[in-house]
């Protein structure tokens, strides 16, 4: 425990590093997740890393002694944490289920002191909890959202309690009326909003009258064909902030009032409104993150003093994104958090009253920013002339002519997109002398629900034509040396990188793909999205039923097509996309004599859709860097694209 510790004592000396870090330093475990300070300002809390899990520390604000430690060795481990009272937090837990690798949430809720004693547990079970509001002005409770699942496997029973931080004794307040429910609560604690799903595209709003204790729908989304999504009570509580999807072009931030009248007050032309920037005591909006293209921040009460400091800090780390995690009771002293795609992040603490701030700790101590790249934001015009927006990381003091390119098309794919910020894979093959390119196709979130639904059914289509159109940008920028350029993606990424060399088997030297969807016709047979029927029904809007385009868009079933070398890993305990889809490629392959092909392929025992240990990530990204440098690295041989 007193590892990591240090690093905040600053004890430990900085020492220099070559020019490429080695792999471990990309994969390492951060040393603070997050760091929060208590009401009263005289200690604050991180969560740190303990061996291969995450424990809860508490230490003094003045002189960072530690008072209080919360660690487990039963699997469990600290998720996330919030403080309850000045001397009490509240925790949740996560834990690993049988062989799986991976942590996953458990339905449970903690208490302690800030000396480590006096825990209460709340919840646990079938149930999963959620910290909803830590009611700062009241030390003896917090409010909760419980998770129940009910005998259909497609609704969770959604419920608000308020829980007694000494106590974790719960006394219900509403149930929403919807299933797979959030709440919006004001700053007292009291229900306003329940914002729910029956299924997809089936979402539900519903409105609570505090006299008549009852609620009143106001929206539903397969009337209106608009996505709403609430995140956060005006200061008069009555009205509340949402996210609202256009009929074209990108989402708007609107203020809607009880009778679900909608009020827009910010659009911006290129990317839905993606974060919003709340005031440390939790009761305002302050702020519109806009982050699918070229990063912008909009203020939306520019008088509140968090937004006056945001705004101040923001100009005194320039190019660098600035979050206000928590701070005092009395707003005297902050605790704020500065990152970049350079920087992984920093916490500081801020004194309102003398005006300066204090560096705390690093979550990335031993990656320097001048060891790492710029992110720059590009776009260009497909082929049938939709714009299409994504970054580019170009590895640091290379001229950017004629590098050798690796296409990371994301993952989802609908609804999750690429944004500026540190992404240790990317960084690390940036390091290794590559340009990373990642395009944000259509069909990807961030960009409005029009350009997502663009997607719909198009998979191995035009979702992949983006992808292709972005490889060729970059080669007619001259960024890209046409004969050195490879795909690499997870999930979805690994279907589009597979997809890409069948589809256009002369661009591209070789793909490497991840925890991939390879068939898909086995999406509907395989996997945790087929088991439910908002799943199948996603399945049917995005892919469609058609057994001859399910082919067709099938890697696994257009191995014909496929010349270049192949690299494939899965995890043994991966439920999104099982090992069979892995399996399936290359067996088909191997069916086609095509088993040269792939120069390695392996199932990860215990990990799941994505790898945890850092060893299991080490050895992935080292035999992955070892793939890329053989076919177009310092150690391929000089031939066109589309050669094995």
């Amino acid at each position: 425990m007193l590892r990591p510790f240090t690093l905040l004592l600053g004890l430990l000396p900085i020492t220099a590093f070559a020019a490429a870090p080695p792999i471990e330093d990309f994969f390492k475990f951060a040393e603070f997740r997050d760091i929060r300070i208590s009401p009263d300002g005289k200690y604050l809390a991180a969560t740190v890393p303990d061996e291969e899990t995450q424990a809860l520390v508490v230490f003094t604000r003045k002189d960072r002694k530690i008072t209080g430690v919360a660690r487990f060795t039963d699997g469990r481990e600290v998720s996330s944490f919030s403080w309850a009272s000045n001397t009490r937090l509240a925790f949740t837990m996560n834990d690993r289920q049988g062989s799986l690798v991976r942590p996953v949430q458990r339905g449970e809720l903690l208490f302690m002191n800030v000396q480590g004693k006096e825990t209460a547990a709340y919840a646990g079970g079938s149930r999963a909890t959620q910290l909803t509001h830590a009611l700062p002005e009241d030390p003896d409770n917090v409010i909760v959202t419980d998770y129940l699942p009910s005998a259909r496997r497609e609704e969770a029973e959604t419920i608000l309690y308020r829980v007694n931080a000494k106590t974790a004794k719960g006394r219900l307040i509403v149930q929403s009326p919807v299933p797979n429910a959030y709440f919006l609560v004001d700053h007292e604690g009291n229900p306003r909003v329940a914002a729910g799903t029956r299924g997809f595209q089936k979402g539900e709003i519903h409105y609570y009258d505090l006299d008549t204790k009852e609620w009143r729908l106001i929206y539903e989304e397969a009337k209106s064909n608009r996505t709403i999504q609430p995140v956060r009570m005006h200061r008069d509580g009555k009205r509340f902030y949402a996210l609202v999807s256009e009929t074209s072009g990108p989402s708007g931030a609107y203020l809607i009032d009880p009778q679900g009248k909608l009020e827009l007050f910010e659009r911006d032309a290129v990317s839905d409104p993606t974060d919003t920037v709340i005031s440390t005591d939790g009761n305002s909006l302050i702020a519109i993150d806009f982050l699918a293209a070229a990063p912008r921040r909009v203020y939306v009460d520019t008088d509140h003093p968090d937004a006056k400091l945001l705004a101040g800090l923001e100009k005194a780390f320039p190019n660098q994104w600035v979050d206000l995690t928590s701070s005092t009771l009395d707003g005297k002293l902050v605790v704020f958090l500065v990152s970049s795609d350079r920087n992984p992040g920093e916490f500081y603490l801020f004194d309102r009253e003398s005006g300066k701030a204090t560096y705390l700790a690093s979550r990335i101590e031993w990656l320097k920013p001048e060891q790492l790249s710029e992110m720059k934001p590009i776009s260009f015009k497909a082929r049938d002339g939709v714009e299409i927006h994504g970054w580019l990381t170009l590895p640091v003091g290379k001229d950017p002519k004629n590098l050798p390119l690796i296409v990371n098309p994301h993952g989802g794919p609908h609804g999750p997109f690429d944004r500026w910020g540190y992404r240790r894979d990317v960084q690390f093959l940036a390091s290794r002398g590559y340009a990373v390119l990642q395009p944000n196709f259509r069909g990807s979130g961030g960009f409005g629900r029009a350009f997502e639904e663009m997607g719909y059914r198009q998979w191995g289509g035009t979702m992949q034509d983006d992808v292709t159109d972005a490889t060729l940008w970059a080669i007619e920028q001259g960024i890209a040396d046409k004969n050195r350029v490879c795909l690499y993606g997870g999930s979805y990424g690994a279907y589009a990188s597979l997809m890409g060399v069948a589809k256009e088997p002369d661009l591209y030297r070789c793909a490497m793909g991840f925890v991939g969807v390879y068939d898909l016709d086995l999406m509907y047979r395989r996997g945790d999205i087929r088991e439910r029927d908002s799943g199948v029904d996603y399945l049917e809007h995005v892919l469609g039923r058609s057994d001859e385009e399910l082919t067709k868009r099938s890697p696994a079933q257009q191995v014909d097509r496929i010349k270049v070398p192949l690299f494939i890993v899965a995890g043994s305990k991966d439920r999104r996309t099982p090992p069979a889809q892995s399996e399936r490629l290359v067996k088909n392959l191997k069916a086609a004599g095509k088993e040269n092909l792939v120069e390695d392929f392996y199932v990860e025992k215990g990990e799941g859709h994505g790898f945890y240990k850092v060893e299991n990530n080490v050895k992935l990204y080292g035999k992955m860097a070892a793939f890329f440098d053989r076919h177009i690295g310092a150690g391929a041989a000089s031939a066109p694209a589309g050669a094995p």
